[in-house]
């Protein structure tokens, strides 16, 4: 069975949900390959349910078909700029995915463990858009939202995002491009 991060363009798209955050990831021709899984106590979805998810802590789960843990992406309490820790697999932390701040495009920065800069994350001013460069300025990635409808989007908040990888490009930094979406959509899209 092929890694689902062999994929040089995915689809990301959440699952409408009240509590625990659900991805199903598909590839380009819309079969699905894996999904992200939110995990959360009973303690937690209680306190989300009073408290904002943008400063709540998360951790998810990226998992293939057959419910194969591939990573997992969290982050601790947060109340201005969030930094995510990615990790492999084994529980090895294999990047940070830091949010900078900016008056009005979000940007990130991809970080490994030695806090050296992979890549940089840029995105449009509706958040909609998003470039991904490695410290030279050679684009390794895309992040776009996909418009929904009107019905869907003015009457849930579920996302639908495509990744683009290029390049040559190691295994953990495809996981760290595609955590990307997710923790775009956990940072920038969660509501209360």
């Amino acid at each position: 069975m092929a890694n689902l991060f062999d994929n040089n363009t995915l689809i990301v798209n959440q699952k409408f949900t009240v509590i625990a955050n659900q991805y199903q990831i598909q590839d380009e021709n819309g079969n699905e390959i894996g999904f992200v899984q939110e995990n959360m106590s009973t303690g937690k979805k209680a306190l989300s349910l009073l408290v904002s998810k943008k400063v709540m802590p998360f951790n998810l789960s990226i998992l293939d078909s057959e419910k194969n843990v591939l990573a997992t992406i969290s982050r601790g309490v947060t109340l201005f700029l969030s930094k995510t820790s990615i990790k492999n697999a084994n529980g090895e932390e294999i990047a940070k995915i830091n949010q900078k701040f900016t008056m009005l495009k979000p940007k990130f920065e991809i970080m490994d463990t030695q806090d050296q800069l992979i890549a940089t994350i840029q995105g449009d001013w509706k958040a909609w858009e998003f470039s991904i460069k490695s410290p030279d300025g050679t684009e390794i990635g895309t992040v776009s939202k996909k418009w929904g409808g009107a019905l869907k989007e003015i009457f849930t908040d579920s996302d639908k995002y495509v990744v683009n990888i290029t390049g040559d490009i190691s295994e953990n930094n495809r996981i760290a491009i595609v955590s990307t979406a997710v923790v775009v959509d956990m940072i920038l899209k969660e509501n209360n």
